[in-house]
């Protein structure tokens, strides 16, 4: 029996080969292309070419892309979204220094931007910040430009330049939109209209192997990192690719979601902002947009009509027979009408069932969020905070940087209870979070401990460093006074700081030094910053 011939496709990149990718690798190299019948090429892009248009011009017949699909589609473009693998976009903005208190610190500044990156120019535009006040350059998509004072700042991906950039000692900011409320989808992998109408099950036989590809890479990181330098690119060292595959597993969360899931009420978020911000017209439709699988094909289509076309002929021929077949015809008619009934019936089940799967999906979304965030604070909860503590630690054995933490506690919180109410201590509760909102870089970890008590994660800062951010947001808190009823409501906090490896190389360790140091500075009269004194036994 002959080979089953494959389709030759081709997969347009939104950039160079790396772990970004991992998962087409290892979809090729485990044969889960060839199973689903297809020959699959990787397209990297040249210069500053949009997937989107190699792609809607059939240069490629699948692609790479991010949260601007949206835009494209809703711009009346017909691209249709497949599957969404980053969960949270890895899109920064890094700036030089580390010492940028906002996003704002970068107004006239030189920035490296690309045309299409427009979830950037949203957090921008949101922060007040219009390209005419911006002096943008053309991206080289080096950070040594950023590292020898080319530019004040660049885009990039949190999964790569910040690896570059540390090993180089080179002091940086991040910029995340996430800050401002911009939190979009990362890559995504989507097709035209046209070839998701006419081939369904070959696009979804597309999908399925490719999130098996992702389900595999993210399982066996290290063999795809050898995979990418023996067969892809040297391009980047091995450390350097294992670094983007555990912080990509931060914003694809796929022990939390499924690779692949996309929610349309996340999308339709989407839409909004950039309507928002005016870069779409209100209420854009998203019909069509995401991927149905269970559409109908053009050639489904013809043979259900050359069917309905050869009962009306029927039907006529019958009208045409003796009059002892009316009573047949009578039955038949009967018959007819029950089925269509039973059709109408099976129809109005399944899109109530449809309704359903789509509620289901939107609630375990919504969930998965409320599982791991505080519900008055919005920050990380104490189970989070376990979980990315020691993944935090890991990556920093491994890498040689250190990780300080501190434990916050809100002075004499049971007294001010006591007196104004437990309303009033949910106020400054609510207070203290806006305060490490505005104040956490975009790999900063901030949670609820408990109670009064909150924890700051500040990964590749030092203790002195730490100390220094610490009593900044102790004298801003301080001076944060709030109107409650009519009263003038001020607190004030006392922490307590560690670092690992110093004071402990686990989370329980480091937390247990940073809680003692805590212990002391309320011991000296609150309202004050202490430092661990001794390596944790």
């Amino acid at each position: 029996m002959p080979a089953r011939q494959l389709e030759p496709v081709t997969l347009q990149l939104k950039w160079k080969h790396q772990f970004q990718f991992a998962g087409y690798y290892a979809a090729i190299e485990k044969g889960y292309y060839r199973d689903a019948g297809f020959e699959v090429s990787l397209a990297e892009p040249s210069g500053n070419e949009d997937p989107v248009d190699m792609v809607l011009t059939d240069k490629a017949q699948f692609g790479v892309g991010a949260s601007e699909l949206v835009l494209h589609r809703a711009r009346g473009e017909a691209v249709v979204v497949l599957a969404t693998i980053l969960q949270h976009s890895p899109l920064v903005l890094i700036a030089a220094g580390g010492g940028e208190k906002s996003v704002h610190d970068l107004d006239g500044k030189r920035l490296m931007l690309v045309p299409y990156e427009l979830e950037l120019f949203a957090y921008l535009a949101r922060e007040g910040l219009s390209a005419d006040r911006l002096r943008l350059l053309p991206h080289t998509f080096s950070p040594d430009d950023l590292i020898g004072g080319k530019a004040d700042a660049l885009s990039g991906y949190s999964t790569d330049e910040p690896w570059v950039l540390r090993n180089a000692n080179f002091a940086y900011s991040v910029f995340s939109p996430r800050a401002a409320g911009i939190d979009f989808y990362g890559d995504s992998l989507f097709t035209t209209e046209a070839r998701a109408h006419r081939e369904p099950a070959r696009v979804a036989a597309f999908v399925n192997a490719s999130l098996r590809g992702w389900q595999y890479a993210m399982a066996h990181p290290d063999e795809v990192a050898d995979l990418i330098l023996a067969r892809y690119s040297k391009r980047k060292p091995r450390e350097h690719l294992l670094f983007e595959a555990a912080e990509m597993r931060r914003l694809m969360q796929p022990d939390l979601v499924e690779i692949g899931h996309m929610n349309p009420g996340r999308w339709r978020h989407i839409a909004d902002v950039y309507a928002e911000l005016g870069m779409l017209p209100r209420n854009p439709s998203l019909e069509g947009f995401m991927f149905d699988p269970n559409a109908r094909t053009d050639a489904e289509l013809s043979l259900v009509y050359r069917w309905l076309a050869a009962a009306v002929v029927a039907s006529l021929v019958i009208a045409l027979l003796a009059a002892w077949q009316v009573r047949a015809n009578r039955l038949l008619r009967r018959e007819a009408r029950s089925r269509e009934d039973a059709e109408r019936g099976l129809r109005q089940a399944n899109e109530r069932l449809q309704e359903g799967i789509e509620g289901i999906r939107a609630l375990q979304t919504k969930l998965e969020e409320l599982a791991i965030r505080d519900p008055l604070t919005g920050l990380y909860n104490r189970r989070y905070l376990d979980d990315a503590l020691e993944r935090e630690l890991q990556r920093a054995h491994r890498q040689g940087y250190p990780v300080s933490v501190l434990v916050i506690d809100i002075d004499h919180f049971k007294r001010l209870n006591d007196v104004y109410g437990h309303q009033a201590g949910d106020e400054v509760l609510t207070a203290l979070a806006k305060e490490l909102h505005q104040r956490v870089r975009a790999d900063d970890l901030a949670c609820r401990w408990g109670g009064e008590e909150f924890v700051l994660v500040l990964p590749t800062m030092t203790i002195e460093a730490a100390a220094e951010r610490a009593d900044a947001l102790r004298i801003a808190f301080e001076a944060n006074a709030m109107r409650y009823r009519d009263t003038d409501l001020a607190a004030t906090i006392s922490v307590g700081a560690a670092v690992f490896p110093t004071h402990g190389t686990g989370a329980r360790d480091l937390l247990g030094a940073a809680d003692s140091a805590l212990y002391r500075a309320k011991s000296d009269g609150r309202n004050c910053v202490r430092v661990a004194t001794a390596p944790a036994r």
